[in-house]
């Protein structure tokens, strides 16, 4: 498995690739995990997002990603702007920052300051992002107020 730094460079890489000026963004690392019970077994989908912002801005760019060894790969992104934000909350009961768009996109998205390699096992991608999550945070208030 990759160190968290390689992580963390590789999800930011992935970002930039995908997103025109891509290194002007502040990047945070979130993740949703989505569990549906049933009779016989459980169901576990997790969801993986490379968050981009400016901070003093309140646009997100939301970009899927998916891991594999390492390699991270970085699926179309989504830029949510004052022009087509629809409902926000700041907290849902699992801790998540729930944000949609006008055209009925919904993500749900965790953000912590670290996650230590063993959360791996809970499908959380192992990365360190002190520094951007405070920064997430006031991006986040912004949008919230």
């Amino acid at each position: 498995m990759a160190s968290k730094e390689e992580l963390k460079a590789a999800i930011h890489a992935a970002f930039d690739q995908v997103v025109p000026d891509g290194a002007g963004y502040t990047k945070v690392y979130a993740s949703d995990l989505k569990q549906k019970n049933f009779i016989v077994y459980r169901s576990t989908t997790v969801y993986n997002y490379a968050v981009g912002f400016k901070p003093g801005s309140t646009e997100l760019v939301i970009v899927p990603i998916d891991e594999d060894g390492g390699r991270v790969t970085a699926g179309a992104p989504v830029t949510i702007g004052d022009g087509n934000r629809g409902a926000v909350r700041k907290r849902d009961l699992q801790g998540r920052f729930i944000v949609s768009t006008t055209d009925g996109q919904k993500f749900r998205l965790s953000v912590v300051p670290s996650i230590p390699k063993i959360a791996a096992a809970f499908y959380q991608l192992p990365v360190d992002q002190k520094a951007e999550y405070e920064a997430f945070q006031q991006v986040k208030t912004a949008i919230c107020s």
